[in-house]
């Protein structure tokens, strides 16, 4: 019993160091939801690795994603996530899954859900004239089901999970999700993408003295990957230092 309140005594705890490091940057800039994710994805990073560190600044291309200060000294700090080759589909019905929440959220002001869809086959071929009729049939369907009331989904939709949520919150619940594993390879293959942004970083007016990548694996996906324990991810880069991070599970390895 001892161990299990130490457990949640130390989850709490960590909660309130994370606020600590994030919500000056999110109180600081008005955000979209993707861009406050990421917000908190570094700043999981920043707590695992160094919990002094600070989230400065959060500037707009052509800088880096962050501006970071480690022991006095400012950093650029780019971030990504290793996508398989095969992502379109899948980001295409995130797309739509988010849009439909913003439709919710214009159509019934005043109200907090969270819903889960699920997508016959996982998949959905649209084109861009039917995406607000898709995203405005998604939200009131959600907003039917919020209410206790019968509904029929369309034959494109398997399920809507509804819960209680402070916020509106919609998300794309996936059946066949089993991500791949990541090889050194495809490793490689995203850093050298990033790695033609330093030049970029290095004429900007922000006095920085390092660069910092940040490679995010493990969102549960199928679109993901996960990491491989049999390989060594251990590689050079133009970066001064390479993280790859499991977002799930928040391991991280330092690859340089």
């Amino acid at each position: 019993m001892n161990d299990l309140k130490k457990f949640f005594s130390d989850s709490k705890k960590e909660r309130e160091e994370l606020r600590q490091i994030v919500n000056p940057i999110l109180e600081k800039y008005t955000l979209q939801k993707k861009e406050e994710l990421e917000v908190c994805q570094i700043g999981k990073f920043v707590y695992k690795i160094d919990s002094e560190i600070q989230i400065v600044e959060k500037p707009q291309p052509p800088a880096p994603d962050f501006i970071i200060k480690h022991k006095s000294k400012l950093i650029g700090l780019e971030h990504t996530r290793i996508l398989t080759k095969n992502a379109s589909k899948y980001l295409r019905i995130v797309n739509l899954v988010e849009y439909s929440s913003q439709v919710f959220e214009e159509k019934y002001p005043n109200l907090t859900v969270s819903a889960g869809i699920e997508f016959k086959n996982d998949e959905l071929v649209y084109s861009q004239k039917e995406k607000k009729v898709y995203a405005t049939l998604i939200a009131d369907l959600v907003y039917h089901m919020n209410l206790g009331e019968y509904i029929e989904f369309p034959d494109f939709i398997t399920d809507i999970t509804i819960q209680r949520h402070s916020k509106v919150t919609f998300y794309y619940k996936e059946e066949n999700w089993q991500p791949e594993l990541l090889t050194l390879e495809r490793l490689k293959e995203e850093i050298h993408k990033k790695e033609q942004k330093i030049l970029n970083y290095k004429t900007s007016d922000i006095n920085i003295l390092e660069f910092w990548l940040v490679l995010l694996i493990g969102s549960l996906s199928s679109v993901s990957y996960e990491l491989n324990e049999a390989v060594n991810y251990k590689t050079d880069s133009k970066f001064d230092r390479v993280y790859l991070m499991s977002d799930f599970s928040a391991d991280i390895i330092r690859v340089k």
